[in-house]
């Protein structure tokens, strides 16, 4: 047995330089990452790979910006957020309706304007302090003076008189106007419970810098290191309200190279593989390997590209219009993600409430296309640039293929890479012309979407990455958000979409299938087709 063990670990170390000089990512091999272990004797026990039923060890290329819940808009921080914090309600497994979380019940009042809250009395947070409505009511106030993340789309719906502690478990909060969504909203990263102690921290910034890289929350994980580009450690609170979670350690490893991090779940030593980071290639050659499950399902998640519409030439709606027909969707759906999407409609997809399937479908059409960039005065040719973050082999190929396409009317596309940090200050700040991303509801109603991508509130922070400003389209946002009347409130936002489709502001490339890469031992993960970037640590086991 020792000198089985002296081999394998001779042939480790052998692999880790075989690696070093091939210029393969750098990952972590010690005991912990590998999840390797001791017993109660102090000696190690013979767990091959990540088979240890208590570590799981995640790889993405992504990297996490920071893990301020109220300041973040990143879906790579909201991944560890949502296990380090609690909200009143939350979504659970693939269903898209809200739960209860740290309110057990609530009541709303007849007029639609006052929802009274009953918090659970035995939540703590992870210094053992309880959970209380003023740990709310702070969180909430918080969220609305940093003002950033998705703290927009209450803008003129709360306030911070709006919240009234009745005791320490009861919260009531008064709406300025009715918004139909409101209780979906309590279950998204705006909505997480931060520890009032955070206060003593504030200085200039509401304590954002502070919380940048640390944990004050309730949630079923705790912050146990960080390892800024390298990996992220969460260990189990073994207080939690809701069950200890059966993994005690979840190592997030940034690992920069796809085919790292496929060799690394092949060998046993990765569990699961951020659903972004392996292309349908890929995944379609690992089906069928011995220990690997390639899983698929629904997602709402639509790829988008961003036209700055105060960019010139991008601020002539026939330019807009003329990239929209020199686009060749389906080879993207065919050829680059293999099938595994289809054509989108708009921003709302397939799916959900609110969709619209009798918006224009851009063609293909090249003839089109040119005929347009003629009437614009663009016949002569330009150059473009389209922003993509690194590490992403789907954007990566749908750039090289549009640059391929933009080609031939005579558009010289640049693509620039970019870190996704840099990539998401740099859009955000409008320092782009096209954007390429994708995006994903954190609650099922089309005005998630559509505040975020067309509400002229939402330009640049908000995520309205065309900065696209329509006063009409407001109009009917705002109307969208305090009817109650469901019928109307459909009318209204196939309306909406219907404008942005005649308007271009940004185009679809696709709708996608969610498809991720598991080892066969993992058990009780859903992808939730809202939150596909969202991995539920607390409620998945190994076995």
């Amino acid at each position: 047995m020792k000198k089985n063990k002296f081999i394998l670990k001779m042939m480790t170390m052998v692999f880790i330089a075989i690696l070093a000089l091939s210029g393969c990512n750098k990952y972590n091999q010690d005991d912990k990452a590998s999840g390797n272990t001791k017993n109660e004797s102090g000696k190690e026990t013979d767990v091959k790979g990540s088979g240890n039923p208590e570590v799981f060890n995640f790889a993405t290329n992504q990297d996490i910006p920071h893990l301020d819940p109220h300041g973040t808009a990143a879906n790579t921080s909201f991944r560890v957020t949502y296990m380090l914090y609690d909200r009143l309600v939350t979504y659970d497994g693939k269903d898209t309706e809200v739960k209860p979380q740290l309110a057990e019940k609530w009541d709303i009042s007849d007029d639609g304007l006052t929802y009274t809250f009953h918090l659970r009395k035995d939540a703590k947070f992870h210094d053992g302090t309880p959970v209380t409505a003023e740990a709310v009511k702070y969180s909430y106030s918080r969220a609305i003076d940093i003002g950033k993340s998705a703290a927009g789309q209450f803008s003129g719906v709360v306030t911070k008189e709006s919240f009234e502690v009745v005791d320490d478990h009861t919260i009531k909060i008064k709406l300025v106007k009715p918004f139909a969504p409101f209780i979906k909203t309590l279950g998204t990263v705006y909505a997480n419970i931060v520890n009032p102690k955070l206060a003593e921290n504030h200085g200039d910034d509401f304590g954002e810098q502070y919380l940048s890289d640390k944990d004050m929350g309730s949630g079923p994980y705790i912050l146990d290191s960080w390892d800024r580009g390298q990996k992220l450690v969460l260990k189990a609170n073994e207080d939690y309200w809701g069950g200890a979670p059966k993994l005690k350690t979840v190592n997030i490893q940034i690992v920069n190279e796809p085919s790292t991090a496929r060799l690394m779940i092949e060998k046993g030593e990765i569990d699961l593989i951020d659903d972004t980071m392996l292309s349908p290639d890929v995944m379609k050659e690992m089906e069928g390997k011995e220990g690997i499950e390639i899983i698929k399902s629904p997602g709402y998640q639509i790829d988008d590209i961003a036209m700055n519409v105060e960019k010139k030439p991008l601020d002539n709606v026939k330019v807009r219009q003329a990239l929209g027909y020199a686009i060749n969707y389906e080879s993207i759906i065919n050829d680059i993600l293999l099938g595994a999407g289809q054509r989108a409609h708009g921003i709302i997809p397939e799916g959900m409430f609110g969709y619209n399937p009798d918006t224009k479908l851009f063609e293909y059409d090249l003839e089109k296309a040119k005929a347009l960039l003629k009437e614009a005065g663009q016949d002569k040719g330009f150059e473009l640039e389209i922003l993509i973050s690194e590490n992403n082999e789907v954007r990566k190929n749908i750039a090289v293929m549009l640059q391929s396409d933009f080609k031939q009317i005579g558009i010289d596309l640049k693509i620039k890479t970019l870190a996704w940090p840099t990539f998401l200050e740099t859009v955000t700040s409008g320092g782009h012309q096209l954007a390429l991303a994708a995006w994903t509801p954190d609650y099922a109603d089309p005005d998630y979407n559509l505040w975020y991508f067309a509400h002229s509130s939402s330009k640049g922070p908000g995520f309205n990455l065309a900065f696209y400003e329509n006063k009409k389209v407001d109009e009917l946002l705002a109307e969208g958000r305090t009817t109650v009347d469901e019928a109307r409130r459909e009318a209204i936002y196939k309306e909406i979409q219907q404008i942005m489709n005649d308007e271009v502001p940004y185009l679809f490339p696709s709708q996608r299938l969610v498809q991720a890469a598991k080892r066969s031992w993992v058990s009780d993960y859903d992808i939730n087709p809202m939150n596909t970037w969202y991995v539920p640590f607390h409620k998945i086991t190994k076995e």
